[in-house]
């Protein structure tokens, strides 16, 4: 696979293939006792046709199973022993899995892609030393790090991709209350709430900030808002929350009601996303927040920098290696030149934030003026 094809596979749109689901329990499981600790403690109901306790599922970008990813990522931080099996299906719709094995010390990734019928139809084993989560603006990696093989000895686990900007719609509609009587709707611009003090109150000309329908956005993906959920819709006490979502993505609908009561890991995650929703609405909106650049640096000269959004760092690996043949619109990345930076504190390969004074001002790459920038230590 290229370089470019490689970068370009991250943005595939977010799709469901169900008809690629269903039980099958031929093969070995992952560990000794015959099941995934990871899968033991969460319950996994998630069925891949001949792969058995599948931890974490990727389907073109739709993801069950992240918080056991997550969970990994904490025991190898915690130097915890612990076990991960991750399913991603092919475009054609064939599973490779990928089992990760942590004692204590390495991680030992074997990569199966036999069951891939346009593939290489191999196994292969890497022993690496470290597990970094990299998080950027429009999306979460989880890379391992210090291999003996891999590209750059570095060995890419999961992506979970999230840039709002790609959509052509997103907007959301939630009610909540007891009887569900306040509404936010950010399609409409409306804002109502009901309070025994102040009666009703509805506001015709309410926004929602970008930043902030880009954090809705990304914890609903999360959440793996594409999948069907079984929410808990009525509690036994009479003054319990209850919330109604409505998600428009492009040309769908996604609907979901739901209790507070309803403490399953969905449940969980739909509150949270509902009451961060709430208190934002309460909060005053800023218009024109302050832009921020996030990336590699790529090259320096003149006091300026190449910055490489949303890179994570094997993206830059690979982009650096073709940097003096370039052609910046052959990339969904944006790419930014940062003036009046002090080039000495800043070199090639580093990760940094920076915030603009202006604006920034063309495309591939822009250009921009730096208010403040510092350096981003991975963990």
């Amino acid at each position: 696979m290229s370089k470019t094809t490689h970068i370009f596979s991250y943005l595939v749109i977010i799709v469901l293939l169900a008809a690629c689901n269903t039980q099958d329990n031929s093969n070995p499981s992952p560990n000794a006792s015959g099941e995934s600790p990871l899968t033991a403690e969460g319950d996994s109901d998630i069925n891949v046709k001949g792969v058995k306790n599948v931890d974490v599922l990727n389907t073109h970008g739709s993801i069950e199973g992240l918080e056991r990813m997550v969970r990994f990522y904490g025991n190898v931080k915690g130097e915890v022993p612990s076990d991960l099996r991750v399913v991603h299906y092919t475009i054609e719709g064939d599973p490779i899995v990928t089992d990760l094995s942590y004692n204590g010390e390495m991680i030992e990734v074997k990569n199966d892609t036999t069951r891939d019928n346009f593939g290489s139809g191999s196994i292969t084993t890497n022993n690496c030393g470290k597990l970094i989560e990299e998080v950027n603006p429009t999306n979460t990696t989880y890379i391992a790090t210090d291999c003996i093989g891999g590209f750059h000895g570095m060995e890419q686990i999961l992506q979970v991709y999230y840039n709002m900007s790609e959509q052509d719609l997103f907007e959301f509609e939630l009610k909540y209350g007891v009887n569900q009587e306040n509404e936010i709707n950010t399609k409409t611009n409306t804002l109502k709430k009901e309070s025994s003090e102040n009666g009703s109150q509805l506001s015709s000309d309410f926004r929602i900030a970008v930043d902030v329908k880009q954090e809705v956005y990304k914890s609903l993906v999360f959440a793996n808002y594409l999948a069907e959920k079984d929410f808990i819709t009525t509690c036994d006490t009479e003054d319990a929350m209850n919330y109604y979502l409505k998600v428009y993505i492009n040309g769908g609908v996604r609907e979901f009601q739901w209790s507070a009561c309803d403490q399953s890991m969905d449940g969980l995650k739909f509150t949270e996303i509902g009451e961060y929703i709430i208190d934002q609405s309460e909060q005053e909106q800023q218009t024109q927040p302050e832009v921020t650049v996030q990336g590699y640096v790529l090259e320096k000269k003149d006091n300026e920098l190449l910055i490489g959004q949303g890179l994570t760092m094997l993206d830059y690996e690979w982009i650096k290696d073709e940097l003096q043949d370039i052609n910046f619109n052959h990339y969904s990345f944006d790419f930014t030149v940062l003036e009046g930076v002090q080039t000495a504190e800043f070199n090639p390969g580093e990760k940094i934030i920076a915030t603009i004074a202006d604006k920034i001002s063309g495309k591939k790459p822009g250009r921009a003026k730096v208010k403040e920038m510092k350096k981003i230590e991975l963990q």
